[in-house]
């Protein structure tokens, strides 16, 4: 009888010894985890390029590049530009017109959305939802620019982001004093890296 036991005894560790190695052979390596939107937050220093199309009020506007730009990606899912590249704008409006106005600008913010992201190891992409930018020029005029984001925040493991912004509409005054929008075709092209 206790010959019977000991085969018995012995023929089940062979079999648990067979399942553990099957079990082993079927274990996939880990994978890298995806990226995600706290992998991303932080604050980042780069540069644009503007590049402006002709209006009525400024026919020959001037593109610029590697002009210095600080924003952030927020916990909270946006990008944050504590001081938004408004000058530029402002001159591809009004042309000579604007220097007399820059000084009036002061500090614009403005925050981009950070949509669904779709990411794996190395990158993190997701779209942008822009809300209007609302420049007030103290007081003498309020001009009101809608924005696109035309191409993807895109954000790669070794912490360099890229995105698009574009101006498409402009709208001089709000309220009941507003004139009609126009035309205002800029695109701002980002590239920084996170500090």
């Amino acid at each position: 009888m206790t010959r019977i036991m000991h085969r018995i005894a012995a023929f089940a560790l062979a079999l648990c010894t067979l399942a553990a190695t099957a079990c082993d052979k079927n274990k996939k390596e880990p994978s890298d985890p995806k990226l995600t939107l706290q992998n991303v937050t932080g604050q980042y220093v780069g540069t644009f390029d503007f590049t402006p199309a002709p209006s009525d009020i400024n026919p020959n506007p001037q593109p610029e590049t590697g002009l210095d730009i600080a924003f952030e990606i927020t916990e909270g899912g946006a990008v944050h530009f504590p001081e938004f590249p408004a000058a530029a704008l402002v001159k591809a409006l009004l042309g000579d017109g604007a220097e007399g106005l820059i000084p009036l600008l002061g500090t614009i913010t403005y925050d981009a959305t950070i949509g669904t992201p779709a990411a794996d190891a190395e990158r993190f992409t997701a779209p942008l939802t822009t809300p209007q930018l609302r420049i007030d020029l103290s007081g003498v005029m309020v001009v009101l620019i809608s924005i696109e984001a035309p191409e993807q925040l895109v954000c790669t493991k070794s912490g360099e982001v890229t995105f698009t912004l574009k101006t498409t509409k402009c709208q001089l005054g709000e309220g009941e004093s507003a004139g009609e929008p126009f035309d205002l075709v800029n695109t701002l092209k980002f590239t920084a890296r996170k500090k």
